[in-house]
Formats: structure tokens, sequence, C-alpha cells
């Protein structure tokens, strides 16, 4: 698991080299960039209220908390966020990506892998190993909080396995907090019946949805701002149409933004809504 670090300075240091579409905006870094960088996270009213009530069921030592929202909405990035708030004196992280069809065995072995642990070979022994890195952990003073990202992938039996994990426990706590990342499709899975007893032991649900027209306004001059550039440049009408292609969904604005600065460079037009419209026009398999 990467080393994640606490907030820094309010805008990133300069890169190696500026590539010549920053010069638009006057940017030392590309903020529209498709990759999960904390240091760009703009807290919305809703993104804050989310990091603010996982924090607290973590620190409350909840046994299964889900994050949702559609693709593209920052879940990723409020959970890292998440992550890096922690002590780690009294909190030990491990994040799981998911792979489409993750059993139980691989979602076991994963998590040990992050705790450094080498897995047996049948996930009934892996279960034990996972019981007794969290009890070892607590003897230390320390949680276990487990992130699994793009949930929603994850197979029957994997979900069968989150149900045993949230009965680890003490004659006093819980041993582990799992953090469930996903796309609605998991909660909408969780209503059949089969799966009836993992979700009454999800404490709270906290969704994210796309941003509105104000909000997106505010999360593209942060970002233009957090990269050095001058928000400003940008015509008032830009987010209004931004808003109605992009649908709200930061992953799509920025995507939306990196080709129309692009656009913006090789035309010789300003960046606004001509080079966005151009850039709506180049989806392709840039599209997502």
């Amino acid at each position: 698991m990467p080393v994640i670090h606490h907030l820094a300075s309010p805008s990133l240091p300069p890169p190696v080299f500026t590539a010549p579409w920053a010069n638009q905006l006057g940017l030392r870094k590309n903020p529209f960039q498709d990759t999960i960088d904390p240091r760009l996270f703009f807290r919305t009213r809703q993104h804050e209220e989310a990091v603010v009530k996982l924090k607290i069921g973590i620190e409350e030592r909840h046994a299964l908390i889900l994050l949702d929202g559609p693709s593209g909405t920052g879940k990723t990035l409020a959970a890292q966020v998440v992550l890096r708030s922690l002590d780690r004196e009294r909190f030990t992280p491990v994040l799981v990506s998911v792979f489409p069809g993750m059993g139980k065995t691989a979602l076991l072995g994963a998590i040990l892998g992050g705790l450094e642990t080498a897995p047996a070979r049948l996930a009934s022994e892996r279960l034990v190993q996972l019981q007794g890195q969290a009890r070892r952990l607590v003897e230390e003073g320390r949680r276990l909080v487990i992130v699994i990202d793009e949930a929603h992938f994850l197979a029957a039996d994997a979900l069968h396995s989150l149900r045993a994990m949230s009965n680890l426990e003490t004659e006093q706590e819980k041993l582990v907090t799992v953090l469930l990342v996903a796309e609605p499709g998991l909660a909408r899975r969780l209503t059949a019946p089969a799966h009836a007893s993992l979700k009454g032991r999800i404490t709270f649900a906290v969704r994210l949805a796309p941003l509105g027209v104000e909000g997106l306004e505010q999360y593209v001059k942060y970002r233009i701002l957090k990269c050095g550039g001058d928000p400003s440049r940008l015509p008032p009408e830009t987010y209004g149409l931004l808003h109605e292609l992009s649908r709200g969904v930061p992953r799509e604005i920025n995507r939306l933004l990196y080709v129309a600065c692009l656009e913006a460079m090789t035309s010789g037009q300003p960046l606004g809504p001509a080079t966005i419209q151009m850039a709506a026009g180049r989806r392709g398999p840039l599209g997502g």
C-alpha cells in the first residue's frame, strides 16, 4: 500500500516540465489529470459530510460502512482523504482494489498481503489468519481498517466473507472496520434475500452525487488555483456548458477540460465554450 501523506501546502510544487496547453491558464501542473491525488480534493458540502461521517464511523469502531455513488463522483478520493487523516498510532489501514468477479479467497489474500502476511491456501485458513492479525493489532493498541474499493465487483462468496469479517470480535469490541467503496449497484445487490444478513450489518451508508452548477464552478476554480493557475481566464458561461455536457460528474469535468485545453492549444482559440464543445465531440476512447 502506498504511503499516504498528510495534507501539505495550499498549492502543488512545479513539475519538471510544463505541457504547452497549461499556458492557457498559467498552470504549473495539470489539474485535470485522471489520477487520485488527495491534494486536489475539493471539499464540497457533501464530500465534507462524507469524510466526517466516515471518520466518525471508523473512530467509533463500526464493523461495516458503505460509501457509494455513481462512477466518477469522487468516492475513491474521499476514501483516500479519510485514510490519510487516520492516526497511524491507533489505526492500521489496508486498501484493496477489487477486480471484476473477485472471490473470497483472492479478497482475503489481498488483505493479508496488505498486512505483509503470506496467505494460507484455503479461504477458511485465511480468515483465521486475518482474525489473528486483527487480534495482534488490538493488543498493540491499534485497529485494522480495511478499505475495499470497487466493491460492486465482488463475487457473491466474497460478499459472504464480509459478513464473517464483521463477526471478528473480542468480548468488548469488533476487531475490524471494513469500508466498502462502491457504485450503487452494490446496494441493489444487497437487497436480495441471500444478502439480507450482510446488509443488516452495515451500520450506515454515505452517498455521493454529481455536482450542481455552483459546485462545479467552485470545483474547477479550486483545482486551477491549487495548480498555480488563474481561473478568471475561463469565461463565466463555461460552467453552465460544462455542467450540461458532464452531468456534474467530476471525472467527466476533468476529461472535458483537459481535452479542451489541447483543442485550445492546437486551434489557437482561447479556452472556453467553443473549445469545450470541440472536446465534447471527441469522446471516442476518451469518453469513459
